[in-house]
Order: structure tokens, then C-alpha cells, then sequence
């Protein structure tokens, strides 16, 4: 991995200047398991009177999240997200009898368990020719360069050296940071990259898009203030009979062991970095509760994310909603 992809020596934007006060919204990567975000959010927006997203001066979001922060970046509210992921997500995680799972979890062993048809139709259907460049606030949408082997992250024109994801379109971006390995193909794009779920390397994005406010544009570290959405949390332990197991232990739950250890120490360095300033909802669940993949538990789903967005609706509108964020204006 080339370590100037985090720009740690790019020059601050030239058109912006530090600012007092830098809001990120951090929304993880899970699947299926985004219909709980949509739902926080829709209950804060609907409690609150306000769109969540006018209140933030970057949005990072993985695979679903990734989803979740085109679609409110390009207008659509956190209800009609919530109506996606209700409406769509048992055709593109579609339920089957017991055998037929046992099938699909054999089929994984080599090829993906799901096609990606009901995807694309799905975002062709939400974000249709839209661009990520006309996206009304900044925009940082991580995934993973299958050939190249390296980190890619999706950025809207917030510096002058952004010279090409402005012009991808939204629906292709959604799908290079959701093709989760395993589960769906990788993605060819239009221009000849293929790309893999941006989960593999930063299933939760609050780290680095710390780093993206203070490497590349130059805002103080004490002027951020952070909010994270998870999909849930629930706990991944291996008991004495597989520790130091082989693949017949671990399984095809490698996947989602790797994607959540990742969340856990992304969103320790937050803590480290930001303090009291980095604060994060994400209902915690017993281990198995829910799978990125199994759309039967989105009532379950949207019920916890409405529970929880209540909970901390008054919170959030203290810390983050407070006034509009300035209006976000693209290097040109």
C-alpha cells in the first residue's frame, strides 16, 4: 500500500481555511445490517426537524454506509433510505428454505453467494445517471483495488488534486464499495478498474476521515467533532476448541470476523484522537443476531435503529445540529 494515498504530504486545500469547527458523520459498512443506521437517522431527522446531513462538513461511509452517504448527499432523506433497504433488501439478500442455505453457504467456498442483478437495479433505480460530484457535501467512500492490490477511496472535489471521482457515476461508486467478498461479485467499473468492498480494509471510516480533515484539509485536530453510526456491535470470540484452528474452525465467518475487528480498533483510534469529542450509536446485540446478508431480521433491524435514534435524538441535535454547516463549494 503507498502511504501517499493518506496524503500525510499533500498541501492544505487552497480553498479552505482552517476552521473552528469541522463535523464528520461516520457511517460503518454491514450489509443488510444498514437498514439500522437509516433508521437511527430517519428517527433523529423526524425528531430533530432537520436534515441530518446540512450539518456536516464531510461524510465517510463504508459499503451500506457508503450507500446511506451518496443518498443523502445527493438529496434523499433518511426515510427514503430507510424505504430502500425495507423494499429492496430481501431481493438482494433474498431469503431461502434450509437447504437451500446450506447450498449457498457451500457455493461460497467459490463463487460469490449472491449476484449482483437486484443490486445494480436497486441503484440504478436510486441514484439513476446522478454523479458524485454533484454531491451537496463532501464526500469520502472507501474500497479496494482488486488488481492493483491497493486502498481506493472515492472522494468528492474537495481539493485540487481529486482530478476523477467527481465525474464517477453515484451507482458505480455504490457498487465499488459494496461488493463484499464472499458474498458478491467484485465490481468492473466503466473505466476498467475492478474493485472489492471497501469493508476488507475500513469498515468503519471514523479514522481515516479524521485523517482526511487534518492531512489534506488542514483542519485542527481539537475542531472535530464526529459522529458514527454502526450496524449493531456484537462480540466475536473463538472458544477453546478452535483457537488456533484452521479454516474448518473459522469458516466463511473469517469475512465477518476481519470487517468487525476492523470497526473495533478504526473506532479506538477515534476515541485516542478525538476524546469526548467522537461519539458513536450503535445498538449492542448478542452474537449472531443479525447477519449482513439475511433480510429477514429487518424488522428487527429498523426497530433497535428507531429505539436508538430516539434515544439519542436530543443528544445528537446538542452536538452536531445545532446551525447548517457552511455550504460545501467544490475546488473548481
Amino acid at each position: 500500500m503507498d502511504p501517499r494515498k493518506f496524503a500525510m504530504t499533500v498541501p492544505v486545500a487552497p480553498s479552505m481555511t482552517a476552521p473552528s469547527r469541522f463535523r464528520i458523520l461516520s457511517l460503518d459498512g454491514g450489509g443488510v445490517k444498514g437498514a439500522y443506521s437509516a433508521a437511527v437517522l430517519k428517527e433523529i431527522e423526524e425528531a430533530t426537524g432537520k436534515r441530518i446531513v446540512d450539518s456536516f462538513d464531510l461524510v465517510a461511509g463504508t459499503s451500506t454506509g457508503g450507500i446511506i452517504a451518496l443518498g443523502l448527499a445527493l438529496g434523499r432523506t433518511a426515510a427514503d433510505l430507510l424505504a430502500f433497504y425495507q423494499t429492496r433488501g430481501g431481493l438482494i439478500f433474498p431469503s431461502t428454505g434450509v437447504g437451500q442455505r446450506w447450498w449457498s453457504t457451500l457455493r461460497r467456498l467459490i463463487k460469490p453467494k449472491f449476484g449482483a442483478e437486484a443490486l445494480d437495479s436497486a441503484f440504478a433505480e436510486v441514484f439513476g445517471d446522478r454523479t458524485l460530484g454533484e454531491a451537496s457535501c463532501r464526500l469520502l467512500i472507501p474500497s479496494y483495488d482488486a488488481v492493483a492490490g491497493d486502498v481506493h477511496v472515492f472522494k468528492t472535489r474537495h481539493h485540487e488534486r481529486v482530478l476523477q471521482d467527481h465525474k464517477r457515476r453515484a451507482a458505480e461508486v455504490a457498487r465499488a464499495t459494496s461488493a463484499a467478498p464472499t458474498y458478491l461479485p467484485l465490481f468492473a467499473s466503466s473505466w476498467g478498474q475492478r474493485f472489492l468492498d471497501g469493508g476488507v480494509w475500513a469498515n468503519c471510516p471514523s479514522a481515516i476521515a479524521v485523517l482526511e480533515a487534518t492531512a489534506v484539509l488542514g483542519v485542527p485536530l481539537d475542531a472535530i467533532q464526529l459522529l458514527s453510526i454502526g450496524t449493531t456491535t456484537e462480540a466475536f470470540s473463538i472458544d477453546d476448541r478452535a483457537a488456533g484452528g484452521g479454516f474448518m474452525q473459522y469458516g466463511l465467518s473469517i469475512v465477518d470476523l476481519l470487517q468487525q475487528a476492523q470497526v473495533v480498533g478504526s473506532w479506538a483510534q477515534t476515541r485516542l484522537l478525538l476524546r469526548d469529542r467522537a461519539y458513536r450509536i450503535s445498538s449492542v446485540v448478542r452474537p449472531n443476531r443479525f447477519a449482513l446478508d439475511d433480510a429477514r431480521h429487518i424488522g428487527s433491524l429498523v426497530a433497535l435503529g428507531l429505539r436508538d435514534g430516539r434515544h439519542h435524538a436530543l443528544k445528537v441535535k446538542e452536538i452536531f445540529l445545532d446551525a447548517p454547516a457552511p455550504t460545501f463549494a467544490p475546488v473548481p
